[in-house]
């Protein structure tokens, strides 16, 4: 053992004359000099308080994480108004990190800093509270769960793949820690194995990724190991170098003019067929003929002009075309193959696949057409909500939400959004409306973005009032202003609703005794941490996140002092302590938290 251990066992207790912690006692000689039951009595008490403020804070920190991983990726496609919306983050990669991170931010604060108190010599209370709380996971939790469960209902592990690397890597990871504490360097860590050690996360969360994509599957590993068994087209596929290296650089100008006519001719007769069966459907227009390349665009939106055309021209056309192709009730939706979709109920879809508004120093009320095509039998149902992009609700537009029905025989219905006015030199911003939910049998247009869970159209304010600081449109650009005044106004109504009885004047003027007392109980931590936390609006959570982290530290350092001191005067190992109370405390958040999504996840 070396001289830095022996220096901290010689040290007096921390209940003890002469001994403190970090930061308690508060009294000193004074606090020393009081009873041992009245002292374990007030560190009991205060252990409790304290896990509440790490219930709070969890809970900001927690919504700042949400909101950090619920941001989307807008795009456009090519130079069409189509649009393509993905999550920013991907949600395995979210669950294992940010999310991982907010359920056991706690834990792993109090183990950082019995570490470092200590000269990275290791204490009872922090490996004991990370064992403690992962038994409690383990059984506690899980019983929790399974039980919350409604009756006749079940739930299904969705990532089946990812699950089970997962469980893998947890295996692996406690025989490494055994590995490297019993066999390698006994009882001590060196720093090549911390290092390793921290090294097998990221590989851990990239294997999950690629299991996630469909990368890393059971099929891909067995066409990997043994291609000439697995892979279905190797008798097919080209055999030869040559025939190989034909297929992955071949160029269309390469085929000899008779091979080229050919093609051409077979293209013909396929669209000529397709389009004979369009016309069957009424999908054209009486007269129109387009070519494959432009019929594949008012599918995709991609189509190249025609040698002969204005390159301008087509590009108003094929979306003129295709916002007939999806306003038209009477316009068949059609698959991959041409045939039309089938439903009886109706697919539900947008008229147009982005709108854009020309904002003005007036409020505006812009109507959004939404229809039901391939059938009308019966009464559907579906919700719609906004959803912020660049654009903030209470600034550039009215948030909304609702339900849009269409009764037996009815193809369209409408919704109108509420537009406010800019500001010179304000930046252009974009919002979505998002369909979600839908009932009564109907579904959503696999070819719209969103696909078939929902419905995303995408709406571009744009801000064509000159004029303004241009101070002030530099910084719009780097950072949205409508953001921080956002966020502004949500901190001082977070204060406020901390300070009232149930949230607002109204409820405190309903208030009885018991919910004066359980308020006042609360208002220490809930006041202090709205008050020094900002909300997630303000640059997308990273804020809040990083300033809740800040409160989990200190509040850790609390909880560990007053750990060792109620273990000192109870006489209860620092081990017990960490494995019962402090374990428990620091995992009452995760377990409600679980409690409610087994109930409310599908």
């Amino acid at each position: 053992m070396d001289d830095n251990a022996t220096a901290v066992l010689e040290e007096a207790r921390i209940c003890e004359a002469g001994g403190s912690g970090q930061l308690l006692p508060l009294g000193g000689d004074w606090e020393i000099g009081l009873n041992p039951r009245v002292r374990m009595v007030l560190y009991f008490i205060g252990l409790i308080y304290s896990f509440m403020g790490v219930s709070v804070v969890a809970d900001l920190f927690m919504s700042a994480i949400e909101r950090v991983t619920s941001v989307q990726r807008c795009v456009q496609i090519g130079t069409s108004k189509r649009f393509c919306t993905s999550p920013v983050w991907n949600e395995t990669v979210a669950t294992l990190t940010l999310m991982a991170l907010g359920s056991s931010a706690p834990e792993i604060m109090l183990s950082l800093n019995d570490i470092v108190k200590r000269t990275f010599v290791q204490g009872k209370l922090g490996a004991s509270t990370i064992v403690g709380s992962a038994a409690f996971n383990l059984f506690v939790i899980v019983a929790v769960c399974i039980n919350a469960i409604p009756a006749g209902e079940s739930r299904q592990i969705k990532q089946r793949g990812v699950y089970a690397i997962t469980a893998l890597f947890s295996i692996f990871a406690y025989v490494w820690l055994l590995f490297i504490v019993a066999f390698i360097s006994k009882d001590e860590i060196e720093l090549w194995e911390g290092a390793v050690t921290f090294l097998y996360f990221p590989v851990f969360v990239t294997v999950c990724y690629l299991a996630d994509i469909g990368v890393l599957t059971i099929d891909n590993l067995k066409t990997k190991c043994c291609p000439k068994r697995f892979d279905e087209e190797a008798d097919t596929g080209p055999k030869t170098w040559l025939e190989k290296f034909k297929v992955e650089n071949f160029k269309e100008e390469d085929l000899d003019p008779e091979e080229k006519r050919r093609r051409e001719e077979e293209d013909k007769k396929r669209e000529a067929a397709r389009l004979a069966k369009e016309r069957e459907l009424g999908i054209n227009r009486p007269g129109e003929t387009l070519t494959r390349k432009q019929r594949c665009l008012r599918r995709c939106c991609r189509r190249r002009p025609p040698p002969q055309a204005e390159e301008g021209d087509v590009e108003a056309m094929v979306e003129e075309e295709h916002n007939t192709y999806l306003s038209d009730p009477n316009i068949f939706l059609l698959d991959d193959d041409g045939n039309p979709l089938e439903n009886e109920y109706g697919i539900i879809t947008f008229s147009m696949h982005s709108l854009t508004i020309r904002a003005k120093n007036e409020e505006q009320h812009i109507p959004v057409q939404i229809v039901r095509k391939n059938g009308n039998e019966g009464k559907v149902t579906c919700t719609y909500r906004l959803e912020q992009l660049s654009a903030i609700p209470g600034f550039d537009y009215e948030d909304d939400e609702g339900e849009v029905q269409f009764r037996d025989g009815v193809q369209s219905a409408e919704i109108t959004l509420t537009v406010l006015p800019k500001k010179r030199g304000e930046r252009s911003d974009r919002f979505q409306v998002v369909l979600e939910e839908p009932t009564g049998g109907a579904e959503f247009n696999p070819d719209f973005d969103g696909g078939e869970e929902c419905q995303r159209l995408t709406v571009i304010v744009e801000n064509e009032i000159r004029g303004g600081s241009c101070l002030t449109a530099l910084i719009d650009s780097i950072v949205n202003l409508d953001e921080l005044r956002q966020g502004t106004s949500l901190w001082k109504d977070q204060v406020l609703e901390n300070v009232y009885v149930g949230g607002s004047k109204e409820e405190q003027d309903q208030a009885g005794a018991l919910d004066w007392l359980n308020h006042l109980i609360w208002l220490p931590w809930t006041f202090t941490f709205a008050l020094l936390t900002p909300p997630p609006a303000y640059l997308g959570g990273w804020i809040c996140f990083f300033i809740s982290l800040m409160h989990i530290a200190w509040l850790t350092i609390i909880i560990g002092d007053l750990a060792e001191l109620f273990g000192c005067v109870a006489n209860v190992d620092d081990n017990i302590t960490a494995i019962s109370f402090v374990a428990l405390g620091t995992s009452v958040p995760d377990l409600f938290a679980s409690m409610t999504a087994a109930r409310q996840d599908p």
